[in-house]
């Protein structure tokens, strides 16, 4: 690659990130504001990445993905990966010699939306931010966990650490039946239906058997209407209405079904920092099932947590 293509690629260049699935979520704007801190000290270093295996931006779960990247002088890789949910992992390459081009195995892991990578390349080892041969950090998803990254990252200079930093952004989603609606389905469907006036789409977001405690499987179905709406609905409102089979006493599938309504609620809250004013919920019980009740299949379908979109306002 030549020094002139290294440098367009390097300011220019779209790539991906992810987190593991964190047991915690984080102050996504807040997170993401802070980081914009980062100033590099070694602007001017001729250092490109490139991302192997996405399709314009877009990489979807379990995706093994190649980051690559080429520098004129030998450097020390480091990467903050900032999940959809706000949460913030530091990685590290523990090379013991700097060098000048090399390629990290990238694999997609939860959660879904869009994430955030931060590329750092540096003139020495990034020893100061890690502990002793540890190769990750987790550094929290709060916007006071971030500012001390920064401010640490300015604090480097001192120790002649000069480094430069990339930025770049991915769309992470399910793979291919992988959830039951794409967030891009959630948009054109609310859209087609009058901007958001009303516009019902039922979900079978799952839980735990007889229970209001989410499967990993819910999780990521509530991550696509979460994406969307912190993106392109970001103006409506919606109301959760949770729903049961007819298995089981009246009283309890309506305590069972607004119990997870709330769940679901508070999981939107939680991950994408949505205001809980444009979250309402109700429970339904047992009442307008979608299909029959008279075997699994039909009952499965009505174990379901309908999403009533709101006009914007």
């Amino acid at each position: 690659m030549s020094m002139q293509r290294m440098a367009c690629v390097a300011f220019t260049l779209l790539g991906v990130t992810v987190l593991d699935g964190a047991a915690f979520a984080g102050d996504r704007d807040g997170v993401s504001e802070e980081l914009e801190g980062i100033a590099a000290t070694w602007p001017d270093a001729l250092f490109s990445i490139d991302v192997h295996g996405t399709d314009d931006g877009n990489a979807a779960l379990n995706q093994r993905l190649e980051i690559v990247y080429e520098a004129a002088s030998p450097g020390y890789l480091a990467y903050l990966r900032v999940s959809s949910h706000g949460d913030v992992t530091l990685y590290r390459d523990l090379a013991k010699a700097g060098r000048t081009s090399g390629t990290q195995p990238y694999l997609i892991k939860p959660p879904l939306g869009s994430e955030q990578l931060i590329v750092l390349f540096a003139n020495k080892p990034w020893d100061a931010l890690f502990a002793k041969g540890a190769t990750t950090r987790e550094l929290g998803g709060e916007r006071t966990d971030a500012a001390t990254l920064v401010k640490q990252l300015a604090q480097l200079h001192d120790s002649d650490l000069l480094f430069a930093a990339r930025r770049y952004q991915l769309q992470i989603a399910a793979s291919p039946g992988g959830t039951e609606y794409t967030t891009r389905a959630i948009v054109r469907r609310v859209k087609e239906g009058g901007g958001g006036s009303g516009t019902r789409i039922p979900s079978r977001i799952q839980f735990e058997f007889n229970s209001d405690q989410l499967t990993p499987q819910g999780k990521l179905d509530l991550d696509t209407f979460g994406e969307a709406l912190i993106t392109d609905l970001r103006n409506s409102g919606v109301a959760l209405e949770g729903h049961t089979d007819a298995i089981g006493a009246d009283d309890y599938n309506m305590d069972l079904s607004e119990r997870r309504a709330a769940a679901a609620k508070q999981y939107l809250i939680d991950s994408f920092g949505i205001a809980a004013s444009r979250l309402s919920t109700v429970g339904m019980g047992k009442d307008n099932p979608i299909a029959s009740n008279g075997d699994e299949a039909g009952r499965s379908k009505n174990r379901r947590v309908d999403f009533i979109f709101s006009a914007a306002h």
